[in-house]
């Protein structure tokens, strides 16, 4: 059948059979819990089953001391733009401590080994309880997947109320321009197989823990 034809037959069914139109209004499905945004925040990220912290900037080594302690950490992947340093973090070096400073070729190894990670985000998203993550030389994809235990400094100044300005946030963390690649984290990476059996760590962390400073 020649495409004139089939052109032709649905123009004639066209005139037999009007299609009607109608103008609905937009509804928002996604509304918003609650007004505050870091109340809304804590509340979603926390039914998105992450572990949540919330301190002063001033307090930040000794939550993250506190959220290292829980994971059991024994290795920990840094990435190298945290807002505080190192030391901070692990007065008592209790953990090797890993900066995120080369290629993965480099370290392959003793990268898939490495238990823990810790990264700043670069925006919270309030009303699906997400964090949004711009992968850099500082944190490079990896820092956010490759590790069981994850854990996410947020500063609460970087909340914004929905996905349309989280994106705008990662767009403006590169210089107006979207990152070729960026990741919003709900939580513990988790899947469910055809028996809705959900397992967790499949595609990322296992278990994640966001310190709100």
């Amino acid at each position: 059948m020649s495409k004139q034809v089939v052109i032709e037959r649905i123009q004639n069914a066209l005139k037999r059979h009007t299609i009607s139109h109608e103008n609905l209004p937009y509804q928002n499905m996604i509304t918003d819990a609650k007004a505050d945004l870091i109340e809304q925040y804590k509340h979603l990220q926390e039914l998105n089953r992450s572990q949540l912290t919330e301190c002063a900037k001033e307090d930040l080594p000794g939550a993250i001391q506190e959220a290292l302690k829980g994971f059991e950490t024994q290795k920990l992947l840094c990435a190298t733009n945290l807002p505080c340093s190192l030391e901070k973090l692990d007065p008592q070096n209790l953990y090797q401590k890993i900066p995120y400073d080369k290629p993965v070729e480099a370290f392959k190894e003793e990268l898939f080994n490495i238990d823990t990670a810790i990264l700043e985000a670069t925006c919270g998203v309030a009303n699906l309880g997400i964090v949004g993550v711009v992968s850099s030389k500082f944190a490079p994809r990896l820092t956010s997947l490759i590790t069981l235990k994850c854990v996410i400094l947020l500063d609460q100044s970087k909340i914004v109320q929905n996905l349309a300005q989280g994106l705008e946030a990662l767009k403006n963390a590169k210089e107006g321009r979207l990152p070729t690649n960026m990741l919003f984290i709900g939580g513990p990476s988790r899947t469910a197989d055809i028996e809705l059996k959900t397992v967790f760590g499949v595609h990322g962390p296992m278990a994640t823990h966001v310190i709100l400073y």
